[in-house]
């Protein structure tokens, strides 16, 4: 990148005059929140702009944040970022967050990302007062405004890196919200650079009087390691969220061989959902156009379907979002919206879930599994994730899924890069399940990793009635009983629960562990699909509070002769005697 500063500067400045799509009317600048503080201090850089798609309406809108490109020299220009990539988001219906940032003649690297990460907590802590639905945040920028937003994708969860000699906070205290997730859920990079070793050609840079010698405060070649670290190609795996990378093939001032080495590494990774390299494309003019921002406004509304806070996250004290993992095809997990309370001395304990009829999607039971998660738990469920609150239409789930959900949860508390590193309790582990579900899950009792049990409208069927079961249903036979290695629970819906017999004959059974059965009169449906799961999700979390976290209190819904769940307005429960020995 052998320009001046200045020159620079001034095309990344000057692309909005001549960048946009034949016919395209540059919009009128009218924020809907404009100049808000997000750094707690009087910095100009440190403000952002919010554009929402309806004021009147009251309702709620998942975010993406948009930088401008500068080349790192302006810390004012929140304004470009909205008049050339801002408006597509939000006429698709997203709250598009424009921010200033430092520029690299008032600091140098890391403030830049240390101040879109702020800016990021800021939009989680104060979602409600600007009508966020922080369930999705996406991120997009172009070309300096594209490395920010690629960096601080691939740095998902990383507070501090180390290459060489060389070692950066890349999280930062800018700002009072340090409690929150500075985490994004996807990226857009338009034409940023990417790897600043290489930037001549994608050959070794040496200039001293680059934009990234002056955003490091010194030449490339003389600081290898800071270079590394400022390179969003360092730090990509498949712990990154899903990006989509555009760049014009006639880019004169970041060379489209960065998007080349950047894509094939985020492929590698799994991470890369496309990449788009326009023909004849500048930095700015003819790759911004129509296609492009159609494609760029589609990758969002495809990621941001990925997940949905339920119910306003839950009543517990940690909302919590339905989400769906790359790294878990055809499972939900439903997890506290803000992981930064969780770490190895306060992990998530795991419950993990099959559903009724063996859907493989958790439709019938998501506001009950999302309450359980918002009081502390990670829930992962069998199946794909329920966008919409009607029935599955699809293959039924297996008995292996449920085993991999366990699989999954202990992969993810040992990988440094993952989102869940050491923030999952493994030795606190409830399978359970609805109806089929409740099959499934007694037909894996036997897995020394699952330390509870919870059986909903199910019980295993005698040889008598085994005709009244649904085809593709796991039948283990009875027998299967005594492989039972934990306390376990039936929650039941009564004599008009079609499960009713099968349940109360598994209870009286089993006399090796403490056994209870707890019985509500609504039928076979339970309460799953009530308010917040209804009466079934009280009951499930005291059991889980209990069994999971040790809770004394949660222990009293069901231990003594006057627990408090047979005192519960039309609740019913009967325990083994074993039981009440349980501490």
């Amino acid at each position: 990148m052998k320009k001046t500063l200045l020159m620079a500067a001034m095309l990344c400045l000057g692309l909005m005059v001549d960048a946009q799509p034949q016919g395209f009317k540059m919009p009128e600048n009218k924020a809907t929140y404009k100049d808000v503080n997000y750094g707690g201090d009087d910095l100009e850089a440190h403000r952002m702009d919010i554009y929402l798609p309806d004021t009147t309406s009251g309702a709620r809108y998942k975010v993406v944040v948009a930088i401008y490109g500068s080349a790192w020299f302006a810390n004012n220009a929140k304004q470009m970022a909205y008049m050339s990539i801002g408006q597509p988001l939000t006429d698709a219906g997203f709250a598009v967050v424009c921010i200033n940032h430092r520029s690299s003649a008032d600091a140098k690297f890391p403030a830049q990302i240390h101040d879109v990460k702020a800016a990021v907590r800021f939009i989680r802590a104060n979602a409600e007062k600007y009508h966020f639905d922080t369930s999705f945040i996406g991120i997009t920028g172009f070309s300096s405004g594209g490395h920010l937003s690629s960096l601080a994708g691939v740095t998902n969860g990383v507070r501090r890196y180390t290459v060489g000699q060389t070692t950066v906070d890349l999280e930062g205290t800018v700002g009072r919200y340090a409690d929150f997730s500075s985490c994004v859920d996807a990226v857009v990079d338009w034409f940023g650079p990417v790897d600043m070793a290489h930037m001549e050609d994608c050959q070794t840079v040496k200039d001293e009087k680059s934009p990234e010698a002056a955003l490091i405060g010194g030449a490339p070649a003389q600081n290898p390691d800071l270079v590394a670290l400022i390179s969003p190609i360092t730090y990509v795996g498949r712990q990154n969220p899903r990006f989509l990378v555009i760049h014009g093939t006639a880019d004169n001032v970041v060379p489209n061989c960065q998007s080349d080495n950047f894509s094939k590494a985020l492929a590698d990774a799994g991470r890369l959902d496309n990449y788009i390299s326009v023909p004849e494309g500048q930095h700015g003019p003819v790759t911004f156009n129509a296609e492009t921002f159609r494609a760029m406004t589609d990758f969002f509304a495809r990621e941001a379907n990925r997940s949905l806070v339920v119910e306003d996250g839950g009543t517990g004290p940690c909302k919590a979002v339905m989400r769906e993992e790359v790294s878990l095809p055809a499972h939900t997990v439903f997890v506290p919206q803000d992981l930064s309370a969780f770490n190895a001395q306060n992990p998530l304990p795991v419950l993990v879930w099959g559903n009724g009829a063996c859907t493989n999607s958790p439709w019938e039971h998501f506001k009950f599994l999302n309450e359980i998660a918002s009081h502390g738990f990670i829930v992962v469920a069998t199946g794909y994730i329920p966008m919409e609150e009607r029935p599955y239409q699809g293959p039924m789930s297996t008995t292996q899924q449920q085993v991999e959900s366990i699989d999954w949860v202990i992969a993810q508390n040992a990988d440094p890069n993952s989102p869940y590193y050491q923030k999952i309790d493994t030795a606190h582990i409830c399978a359970a399940g609805m109806s089929c579900g409740g099959l499934q899950t007694l037909f894996n009792c036997a897995d020394p990793r699952i330390t509870s049990l919870m059986i909903c409208n199910s019980g295993l069927f005698k040889v008598e009635n085994a005709a009244r079961a649904v085809g593709g249903m796991p039948m283990p036979q009875k027998s299967k009983l005594n492989e039972i290695h934990t306390p376990v629970i039936y929650i039941l819906g009564g004599e008009s629960d079609i499960a009713y017999e099968n349940g109360m004959d598994d209870f009286y059974r089993i006399g090796h562990v403490p056994a209870c059965v707890a019985n509500f009169p609504v039928g076979h449906g339970g309460t799953y699909r009530q308010p917040h799961g209804g009466e079934f999700s009280v009951v499930a979390t005291a059991w889980l509070e209990w069994q999971l976290k040790g809770d004394k209190e949660a222990a009293r819904m069901f231990k003594g002769k006057k627990c408090q769940l047979s005192q519960r307005k039309d609740w019913t429960i009967e325990k083994n005697k074993l039981f009440d020995k349980l501490k």
